[in-house]
């Protein structure tokens, strides 16, 4: 330590140029930093989404499904496997270790995937990573004209995205309301059963209808020419003036020619999107939306604003409007603009502190000075290991403020006390007044450095959200002590050495607190009881009231509504219902924006709305919105929730699997289940995942009538999905375009069972055969859903937490789930946010253990004994006190931030004590006996003590009392100022007493 003092004091120049360089790099550093709202977290789950026309649950299960499953299962690094059938489509989310790499991990799940053999009719798997962000698009913009929807569209498709694709860092593009427009025939049954056409009849026509065939080269002149027959559909008209071959023409009982009827006069040809029950709406208005979504690390705001300058420079025809939709960009500024304020802020209150104690602008020079350069540090550092600048990287910033001026404090009082005392001044003088407090400092710096490791090394999404801001306070305090070792020093030497002389004297404050101590130590045991008191019924009063969260929840401005339909609803009902509830929001002045997605075909639509900032009460207001949906009846399910927080908001949501080896069993259990947690207070919309039947048409096939009528299963499955949903039979060139031409049944004429029995199909022979001829059709009821974790059958239990102490909540959930009588065979267990919240909070107490554990070797090492450390120990608990007062005053729940929040309190106490027995042991080294070694001390360090207390709790401030600070800092920083508060109070007196009594005096 004397070497580094002395190299820093006698390298001037060589130390400012570092400097310079250290500030340079730190501001290139922060320039070119990223800006993300959370720390990019591999989220350990993959879910793999395969689309399945047509199936049922149970077929989309068998059929891949359980292929997906096995192979899922044998992936390394893989711990669940949780596979569902659904209508349609069918999807595996597999959970893996924390400690694999998400990238590698797609990779192995994509090469699965590759081993599998989908059926014909699967369409293209699509993967999907989870993120910290529940909502991975990050822009979204919507387009709309009052006229000419179609070609808003084509400017979509031709003109924006694009533009928008090839921007460096965007993942994807999301578009609403565009959908391909096709060659759509539609055959009219009515008239199909008239002519006795079958479907088989017109799909052959129209290809025999469209060809461009080589038949071979002939000698022409001298010339061999290629011979090409060329018959090609050139337009919708083209597509009607086909000619089909009708069955009653074949008779052999005349010479005439067959009779022929045109496709226009039994089907109905359009050239239209298939898709017209997918409706995207801006404000009411018919439109098109366009979102995207970012790669994992990319620099959002920076995506952001390169879109929205190529959307400034392009051309919009007339009467086109754009709305901006969604913009994350907006958010992630304010909280880390916010941020950086309040660490400024923080940083200016740690000097006026210093200013205020010192009464000296030269030491409070050397005070600013310090705070950049080690800030600085910081940033550069960050731009190396490939940190972004966040909430949880900007609350280390911030918390560091306060603490990183606490060394250089240290240093500056005892030179500026040290030098304003001495009349022979030189640079041995600041060199010997360092060493005095250098290995105090060094000690408390490393002690707090211990206590943000295990933080480091928390497992989970718990821990590797919270890595960045153990990292980023750990750096930050490294350098400030490299910074209150060299820097100060020097600046010492350059700025305090011409102090005015003044013979030390104890001032107002130091007098009071001899004549204090003094009395605390002749009456040890009141003064310990009443602390122990108070510990104790802060903790038995106060706990109580605040409850628990996972984290707090964040002011959300953005809101969805989502209405689910009941199962087999017509498209237009939903249409209508989703029309009501846009209406509602339309007509309310306190919201900007509306944003409309339905699908008719799923039974379900999404709306969008962005209340505005002048709304006090968004609670209140969201409270009310929902008593009026109530007047809509016709919707099965309309929910409210805000898009915000981390992972989809998960933090409000209560999820459990419910495993059993009987499904009778599984559906009892989980029906008991959840009646039991509809009747928690703060827990709505409790649903399974076996909830509700979906109705359906089956056909069962005769064998023997299939024979008869020279039918195949398989035949009458294909020509019976070329029915009802459509097959492409060709392509055509069309506007400069190829266009896909697709045949199907006009399916609005197919009104009941009776009908779809009366539709044909080609037998082998050519002959049509109805569907009634071949079968029994009915209609069943089936379930919605069928799921499988890690090959067996399981059911999930779901609900939403709508009180702020989400803890409370899942605890009363827990507790009467646990007094239910279930069936033998039936296990359960939290998954998500209550499964995290759990873990997390066992993960944090287990660092706290281990972090005092850490300070306790690293203060023994120091002091070379253990009482001396133990008494400091001591300090820790008393802590507490003002961290409960300080939650129950802004009344906020305990939660992880408040977690984090202790684990940094026991750093900064501890500091704060190993000062004060330094000192003592350094009196007591002097020849001075133990009571007055004790007062000398604390009259010394008083002011020292109370400065870095002072400095951290106004550093913290700003973002105690801000309404735009991080959901993470404001409960972090109301638990440091309360337990600084109270435990550098009782540092002052409760540690010298315990000293006082560990060591007691020799005779």
């Amino acid at each position: 330590m004397k070497s580094i003092i002395q190299f820093s004091m006698k390298s001037a120049l060589a130390l400012c140029l570092v400097v310079l360089l250290i500030v340079a790099g730190g501001i290139y550093s922060l320039k070119e930093l990223h800006i993300e709202k959370y720390p990019n977290v591999d989220i350990p789950y993959l879910t793999v989404f395969i689309p399945y026309p047509g199936a049922s649950p149970e077929q989309s299960m068998n059929d891949i499904g359980e292929q997906m499953e096995r192979e899922f299962i044998k992936l390394e690094g893989g711990k669940n496997v949780y596979t569902g059938g659904v209508a349609n489509a069918a999807y595996s989310t597999i959970e893996f270790d924390m400690s694999i790499d998400m990238k590698q991990a797609e990779q192995l799940v994509r090469a699965s995937i590759d081993k599998i053999q989908l059926p014909k009719l699967a369409e293209e798997p699509k993967f999907e990573l989870s993120s910290p962000d529940d909502n991975p698009i990050v822009f979204s913009m919507g387009i709309y004209a009052e006229e000419n929807y179609e070609e808003v569209q084509n400017f979509m498709k031709k003109r924006i995205i694009p533009l928008i694709e090839v921007i460096d860092g965007v993942s994807e593009i999301e578009v609403g309301g565009v959908a391909d427009r096709l060659v759509l025939v539609r055959l009219i049954p009515k008239q199909l059963e008239e002519s006795g056409i079958t479907i088989n009849d017109v799909k052959t026509a129209i290809s025999a209808n469209n060809l461009s065939m080589p038949t071979g080269d002939i000698s022409v002149s001298n010339e061999v020419l290629p011979v090409r027959i060329n018959k090609e559909l050139k337009s919708v008209e083209d597509v009607k003036k086909i000619k089909i071959f009708t069955q009653g023409a074949n008779s052999k009982t005349t010479k005439t020619l067959p009779g022929t009827i045109t496709l226009g006069e039994i089907a109905e040809v359009t050239y239209e999107s298939e898709y017209t029950n997918n409706i995207t709406r801006i404000n009411g208005e018919q439109g098109v939306s366009l979102g995207i979504m970012a790669e994992g690390g990319a620099n959002v705001v920076a995506i952001v604003d390169q879109v929205k300058e190529e959307m400034k420079n392009l051309d919009l025809p007339e009467g086109y409007k754009v709305e901006t939709l969604r913009d994350q960009s907006i958010e992630i500024k304010k909280s880390v603009y916010s941020m950086l304020k309040e660490a400024f802020l923080g940083a200016l209150m740690a000097v006026v502190v210093t200013l205020l104690f010192l009464r000296n602008i030269r030491s409070t020079i050397i005070a600013v000075i310090s705070i950049p350069v080690s800030i600085f540090a910081s940033f550069l550092l960050m731009k190396t290991i490939g940190y972004t600048l966040n909430i949880m990287t900007l609350a280390g910033i911030a918390v560091a403020c306060g603490r990183v001026v606490d060394d250089s404090i240290v240093v500056i009082e005892n030179v500026f006390r040290r030098v304003r005392a001495s009349k022979e001044r030189n640079d041995k003088l600041i060199e010997q007044a360092t060493r005095e407090v250098a290995s105090a400092i060094t000690t408390s710096t490393i002690t707090t450095v211990a206590v943000f490791l295990p933080l480091a090394f928390v497992p989970g999404i718990v821990g590797g959200f919270f890595k960045p801001l153990a990292w980023t306070i750990v750096i930050s305090l490294l350098i400030s002590l490299i910074v209150a070792i060299t820097l100060v020093p020097l600046l010492s030497r350059i700025f305090l050495l011409k102090t005015t002389l003044k013979e030390p004297q104890e001032n107002a404050l130091q007098i009071w607190y001899r004549k204090r101590l003094t009395w605390v130590l002749k009456h040890r045991f009141i003064t310990l009881t009443t602390a122990l008191l108070i510990l104790v019924g802060s903790v038995a009063i106060i706990t109580p009231r605040l409850g628990t969260t996972f984290l707090p929840q964040e002011k959300v401005n953005d809101f969805d509504v989502e209405i689910k339909m009941e199962k087999g609803t017509a498209p237009k009902k939903t249409i209508e219902a989703a029309s009501k509830v846009e209406k509602i929001l339309i007509d309310q002045e306190d919201i900007n924006l509306v944003n409309t997605n339905i699908d008719g075909a799923s039974e379900s639509a999404t709306i969008s709305f962005v209340v505005k900032d002048s709304v006090v009460n968004i609670n209140g207001f969201v409270k009310d919105l929902r008593s009026q949906f109530t007047t809509i009846t016709e919707p099965e399910k309309i929910t409210v929730s805000g898009v915000g927080g981390i992972i989809g908001g998960a933090e409000g949501r209560y999820t459990l699997v419910v495993n059993g080896s009987n499904s009778e069993d599984l559906k009892k259990a989980s029906e008991q289940i959840k009646t039991s947690l509809k009747e928690v207070e703060g827990m709505t919309d409790v649903t399974t995942s076996l909830e509700g039947e979906e109705p359906e048409i089956v056909i069962d096939l005769d064998e023997v009538k299939l024979a008869e009528k020279g039918l195949m299963p398989a035949v009458v499955a294909q020509s019976l999905r070329t029915l009802i949903s459509g097959d492409i039979v060709t392509t055509m060139r069309m506007e400069g375009e190829i266009l896909e031409v697709k045949l199907g049944l006009k399916m609005d004429e197919i009104t009941s069972i009776e009908k779809l029995g009366n539709q044909k199909i080609n037998n082998v022979m050519g002959m049509p055969v109805s569907l009634k001829e071949i079968g029994e059709l009915k209609r069943v009821d089936n379930i919605t859903a069928v799921s499988h974790l890690n090959g067996n059958e399981y059911i999930m239990v779901n609900g939403t937490i709508t009180d702020e102490k989400v803890g409370d909540v899942i605890a009363k959930a827990d507790e009467i789930i646990n007094d239910l009588e279930l069936p033998e065979n039936i296990s359960y267990y939290k998954e998500g946010a209550s499964a995290s919240m759990s873990d997390g909070f066992k993960d944090l107490f287990i660092a706290i253990v281990i972090s005092i554990f850490l300070v306790y070797l690293v203060m023994v090492i120091a002091f070379r004994e253990g009482k001396a450390p133990f008494v400091i120990l001591f300090a820790i608990p008393f802590s507490i006190i003002g961290a409960l007062i300080g939650l129950y005053i802004v009344n906020e729940p305990i939660g992880m931030p408040v977690m984090i929040g202790l684990l940094m309190l026991n750093g900064i106490v501890v500091t704060n004590a190993i000062v004060l027995v330094d000192k003592v042991k350094q009196n007591e080294r002097s020849g001075m006996i133990k009571q007055e070694a004790i007062i000398e001390a604390g009259v010394i360090r008083i002011r020292p003590i109370l400065m870095t207390a002072i400095a951290t709790i106004g550093a913290l401030i700003p973002m105690a009392i801000s309404n735009e600070s991080g959901m993470v800092s404001k409960s972090l920083s109301v638990v440091v100022i309360g337990g600084l508060s109270t435990s550098t109070l009782l540092t002052l007196f409760i540690v010298p007493i315990l000293y006082s009594l560990f060591n007691l005096q020799k005779k």
